[in-house]
């Protein structure tokens, strides 16, 4: 009976101490996460973050560092025939038709563009599967032993598969670029596309409704469920949070993050910061103007004319 009593007591205490901590992991949907302090790598946050899940195209934060290190950006990469039976999210990158290289790498972290993501492994890689041996060899590198890449994109295939924590690597690995720094943390990308441009907006919605984000990457698949991977800044310091197979994606990177932050935003700001339609800007061909000569040699014409008349 004594013991009974202590353990109830103790219980009572636990959740005095720590009622925060109990309702935040209740209400987290994703199986696995993980928030870290990026240069010690001390987690602050978790659950379950060494479970190996489909990484979706949160796979394309490793694509894109991996293209930054090959190119400059100036090359041209021409696009094969298999770009027109990729999925979306896409380019609509058409066969034969050349691009900028720098296009298709901002194109595939802003955008989340499968078929650039594709054209870039190409390039690199010689064929896909060259590229992803080569992405697997740099998860190795940066400790991401759990962690197995069979395509650019992410798109669901068998034996695919990453971790929250290998995710986190990956991420605390790409910010040491500055350019990608830059990339992902751009808002807005404009694509040349014949002769309109096209206006991609991001999908981290976090860019757009909350100040200490400076980069993420979505993901969603039925097969994954929604992933994400993105950093955030504070007191001179930057944290990572990577979540994989949430039902609430941004329900529960709020949750998450309320382990650092007290001003977080409010589900309006998150649905109106949703990523919109593109947007087209066409070019047209200015029309020739009529040389100036010409019309007065009718006018003289006519003239002529009346006088003879008259």
């Amino acid at each position: 009976m004594v013991y009974k009593e202590s353990m109830i007591r103790l219980l009572a205490i636990v959740l005095l101490l720590f009622p925060l901590c109990v309702v935040a992991n209740d209400t987290i949907t994703a199986p696995s996460y993980i928030l870290v302090e990026k240069d010690s790598f001390q987690v602050i946050s978790g659950r379950d973050y060494n479970k190996r899940l489909a990484p979706a195209s949160t796979t394309k934060v490793m694509t894109t560092i991996m293209a930054l290190e090959k190119l400059n950006g100036y090359e041209i990469v021409k696009a094969d025939g298999n770009v027109l039976s990729i999925p979306a999210s896409k380019l609509s990158l058409l066969p034969g038709r050349e691009y900028k290289a720098i296009d298709l790498i901002k194109g595939t972290m802003v955008q989340s563009a499968n078929d650039a993501a594709y054209a870039l492994a190409v390039h690199v890689g010689g064929d896909e599967t060259g590229f992803a041996g080569m992405m697997n060899k740099k998860a190795q590198e940066i400790g991401a032993y759990n962690t197995h890449f069979k395509n650019a994109s992410g798109l669901s295939v068998n034996d695919q598969y990453t971790t929250a924590y290998d995710l986190a690597l990956i991420m605390r690995y790409a910010l040491s670029n500055e350019r990608f720094k830059e990339i992902a943390a751009t808002k807005y990308f404009l694509f040349q596309e014949g002769t309109r441009n096209v206006r991609y907006k991001n999908h981290n919605r976090f860019l757009f409704c909350f100040e200490p984000a400076i980069a993420g990457k979505t993901g969603f698949t039925r097969m994954s469920g929604h992933c994400y991977v993105g950093a955030f800044e504070k007191d001179e310091k930057v944290y990572i949070l990577a979540l994989l197979g949430s039902n609430n994606l941004w329900g529960d990177a709020v949750n998450i993050l309320k382990n650092l932050y007290e001003q977080l935003p409010s589900d309006r700001e998150i649905r109106l910061a949703k990523s919109c339609p593109v947007k087209l800007t066409s070019y047209k061909e200015k029309k020739e103007k009529k040389p100036v000569a010409k019309k007065k040699a009718k006018k003289s014409k006519s003239t002529k004319k009346s006088k003879a008349k008259s």
